[in-house]
């Protein structure tokens, strides 16, 4: 488990950036959406909510196009990450 602070903020944004769900821009262009994500992952949240807030995130914020595939894959990234 992982704490709310900007060392694992800036790590999670690069994971996500790593994932090349969006091949232009720089790895910290996801750090609000880390914050959000870790925010939820200490409130206990499960795979399945982490998979709800990434493919809406990517999709309405950040205006991705996301197949399922994707998001779940990142999804699950991120969940095992945390709990690593």
């Amino acid at each position: 488990m992982k704490y709310l602070d900007d060392h694992n903020i800036l790590k999670l944004s690069k994971i996500i950036y790593q994932t090349n769900v969006m091949p232009s821009g720089k790895s910290d262009s996801f750090l609000r959406l880390s914050e959000h994500l870790l925010r939820q992952l200490q409130n206990d949240c499960d795979l399945a909510k982490v998979h709800r807030i990434i493919s809406s995130e990517l999709i309405s914020t950040y205006g991705l196009d996301v197949t399922e595939s994707q998001s779940r894959n990142i999804s699950e990234t991120i969940y095992s990450w945390y709990h690593e």
